[in-house]
């Protein structure tokens, strides 16, 4: 397996495996099954992009306790655009996993999209890094 480094001592490997199977899950996501595969895909990915970006702001000499901190700090050192996005899937994580209810799975499923895009566009940057 080829490891993928930033900084020359962060491996993204897992980051960049859970966004392939997210990419997977959402080009086939039709049935409620489905749909719930690719909503556990986008909590792999939110959870390795936040703790991905702890210690790239550490590498720094930045210490955050928790995701909100986390995007902030993020933005301002340009690892992302915005933090904005980012409090949104605070909250779409949330409402996955603390209950099971279609309504609510259907309201997350529908932003995964746009997380995917944010997360993209957040393994592009850092991917610069060297």
């Amino acid at each position: 397996m080829t490891q993928h480094l930033i900084l020359g001592e962060i491996d993204i490997t897992p980051l960049l495996k859970a966004k392939k199977q997210l990419d997977n899950a959402l080009a086939v996501a039709q049935s409620p099954l489905e749909k719930t595969g690719a909503i556990k895909s986008f909590e792999f990915c939110y959870e390795l992009a936040w703790k991905t970006m702890k210690r790239l702001l550490a590498q720094k000499g930045i210490e955050t306790n928790n995701p909100r901190d986390t995007f902030r700090q993020a933005a301002l050192n340009h690892f992302i655009a915005s933090p904005e996005p980012w409090f949104e899937f605070i909250r779409r994580r949330n409402l996955s996993t603390h209950c099971y209810d279609e309504d609510l799975a259907e309201e997350v499923f529908e932003w995964l999209p746009q997380f995917r895009d944010t997360l993209a566009e957040f393994i592009d940057t850092i991917g610069s890094l060297s």
